[in-house]
């Protein structure tokens, strides 16, 4: 079956072989009941969608967990309609799961389950600030002008974004049922996170040790211990929702902090625990398996990627602030997934995986 990329995208790339899938599928995970005025309603759940390579290389599945007001969709195409990172995992020999979290996409969003719309709707402002802003400066990876009204690849973007979830804390909380539940049913995995998604990573980690085996945070939401109006804060330093710390932390208050100089010119000054206000607490569910943080060079996130970085590697992991520029990959905004280069970073995170991955099995033997 062939198919057609939307008016005015570019073709799809062609494939460098044929791609076989030996198994498809989707479900639903995090199903509960919840009773409503009208009757009982099903819990906030988190779809998910799945196909499995009959040439399949990597023992470990990939999951693909998408940020904001987004879905899934972000990963299965790019908005100018190139095959997107889905499919360029399943080439190389990955299984992949892509999900659509609750409350976006296909896991329904009804404010008798996870409370009314806060805010206003998704504006093309904010989303081209986001996601395109510069696309005007030579060597600017955004497929487009970047111009409302007169780029499609913005369009395209633009229908694939919902509402919020009401507050940090709850959204955090559903990632962790979810994805915890997700793991019980397909086992050990690598998780791909991006954005608002990135406490998806942390707080799985944290919930089913060992069956977490490498998250790769692209752009993660930060500084740690920020606080956006309307949506809460992340108290727990990279999460709104608690998390294990060693020793225990019963409040966030326990965390005592300072601020650490960034030491480089358009870098934030970010905080981190105070080592001479007492020890310093861990994060032992983030512990045994590699990290990466993913920053692109002329996204709005870029100023405080070193700050989740270094705020992880304080407390035991072992991370490392993977700055696409360093790569060789430049002009890229929050979006990398989506942009000109995509193909070039999803080779990059392969490589990065397979190296470190493979060095974790030496260590174990």
């Amino acid at each position: 079956m062939t198919s057609s990329p939307p008016p005015g995208t570019a073709e799809p790339a062609r494939a460098a072989s044929p791609l076989t899938i030996s198994e498809q599928g989707a479900f639903w995970v995090g199903v509960g009941h919840k009773p409503t005025e009208a009757g009982t309603a099903a819990e906030a759940a988190m779809y998910v969608q799945y196909q499995i390579p009959a040439d399949l290389r990597h023992p470990l599945p990939v999951v693909m967990v998408h940020g904001g007001g987004g879905q899934g969709t972000d990963y299965l195409s790019t908005p100018d309609g190139r095959p997107g990172w889905a499919t360029r995992f399943l080439q190389a020999g990955y299984a992949v799961y892509v999900v659509d979290r609750p409350g976006h996409g296909r896991s329904p969003y009804h404010p008798d389950v996870l409370g009314p719309i806060e805010g206003a709707a998704p504006t093309y402002e904010f989303i081209r600030w986001l996601f395109c802003d510069g696309a005007e400066r030579p060597g600017s990876q955004w497929p487009g002008s970047g111009e409302i009204g007169d780029d499609s690849a913005l369009d395209q973007l633009m229908a694939s974004q919902g509402p919020t979830l009401p507050t940090f804390a709850e959204n955090e909380e559903q990632m962790r049922r979810c994805g915890a539940e997700l793991l019980d049913h397909i086992g050990p995995a690598v998780l791909i996170t991006h954005s608002m998604g990135g406490p998806f990573g942390w707080l799985v980690a944290d919930a089913r040790p060992g069956l977490v085996k490498a998250v790769v945070s692209i752009e993660p939401i930060g500084p740690p211990f920020i606080e956006l109006p309307g949506l809460g804060k992340l108290e727990w330093g990279l999460t709104a929702a608690p998390i294990t710390y060693e020793p225990p932390a019963r409040t966030p208050e326990e965390l005592r902090l300072r601020l650490r100089e960034a030491g480089g010119d358009g870098l934030q000054d970010c905080l981190v625990q105070d080592e001479e206000a007492g020890p310093v607490r861990s994060l032992p569910g983030l512990q045994g398996f590699p990290i990466a943080v993913v920053a692109a060079d002329t996204s709005p996130f870029a100023p405080f990627q070193h700050g989740v970085a270094d705020y992880l590697a304080q407390a035991g992991a072992d991370v490392e602030l993977l700055r696409l520029a360093d790569l060789g990959l430049t002009g890229n905004g929050h979006l990398p997934m989506g942009e000109k280069n995509s193909d070039d970073v999803a080779e990059a995170l392969m490589t990065w995986l397979d190296k470190r991955l493979a060095d974790v099995e030496e260590t174990s033997r």
